[in-house]
């Protein structure tokens, strides 16, 4: 009977946690086990653990596919490029065959992804062609880096600050 309540109060850990953050299936097998680790819940904590994992997963509570789909889109909206997409997925444990088929679903339903979300990051910090002060070497410098840490090749970043007009961005912002 030990076996039994360890489970539903390790259960209950898990939807409580689910109810307040989507998550993968490992992340939240860590997080069950970070909260078990040191206390009477943690025998047989790992079989449970896995035991209520597979529950939720065939129960469609946990899917990691949509999950990470839904992270894409959430990252894309702010600007973030496929490539910073793909590392946060990584550190949320999602499983590398898993990120590369929802960046493929991605990529096959839009064109020119990392373009569009740098049009969403470039009118959002109001950089490129959003800019509102004359551009210096300071100013150029920031916004090649601002661009940069989101995770975009060069050429994407050269097109979005010195190529493109407030027009051309507009056309690509809304494609979307």
């Amino acid at each position: 009977m030990k076996n039994k309540s360890n489970y539903t109060e390790i259960e209950s850990k898990a939807l409580w946690y689910l109810q307040r953050y989507a998550s993968s299936s490992e992340n939240l097998r860590n997080y069950l086990r970070r909260k078990v680790k040191d206390s009477h819940l943690s025998i047989n904590s790992e079989e449970i653990i896995n035991e209520i994992i597979f529950s939720l997963e065939r129960q469609k509570i946990l899917n990691d596919q949509l999950f990470s789909e839904s992270k894409i889109r959430n990252y894309l909206n702010k600007g973030w490029s496929l490539k910073k997409i793909e590392f946060k997925l990584k550190e949320l444990y999602v499983k590398d065959n898993i990120i590369i088929d929802a960046i493929q679903n991605i990529r096959n339903s839009v064109k020119n992804i990392d373009l569009i979300a740098a049009c969403r990051l470039a009118k959002k910090k109001s950089i490129g062609p959003y800019r509102k002060n004359e551009l210096t070497e300071k100013i150029k410098m920031r916004e090649l880096g601002v661009l940069s840490r989101a995770g975009f090749s060069y050429n994407i970043v050269k097109k979005i600050l010195f190529e493109m007009s407030k027009e051309e961005l507009e056309d690509i912002y809304d494609q979307r």
